[in-house]
């Protein structure tokens, strides 16, 4: 007595091909955090512009419907473009320097 014939075993193992097929495959929607000070805060009409720069140098453009201040330090929260040439904040916390400093 067989357990599985051969469609039964070729079904099992075309449903395991797509699960796991699909598991790989799944794209996340990237929420990142990134820390840096903001400058060259340009007005929109829907929001705000800003590059916040890391502490390695790294430039990344920004968009935000809060105004950040000029040269201050934060930390934001969002996701970047399909294309990644701007990053969408959902949201902006300004660090202070007691924080920074902090051990």
């Amino acid at each position: 007595m067989k357990i599985f014939d051969k469609y039964s075993l070729l079904c099992i193992s075309v449903a395991l091909i797509i699960l796991i097929t699909v598991a790989v495959n799944q794209e996340e929607p990237q929420n990142d955090d990134k820390i840096g000070i903001a400058h060259t805060v340009k007005g929109t009409q829907s929001g705000y512009t800003f590059i916040l720069e890391d502490g390695d140098g790294i430039k990344m453009k920004c968009f935000t419907r809060i105004e950040p201040n000029e040269y201050a330090v934060y930390a934001v929260r969002g996701s970047l473009s399909g294309d990644g040439s701007i990053f969408f904040v959902s949201s902006m916390n300004m660090i202070s320097q007691n924080e920074l400093y902090r051990n």
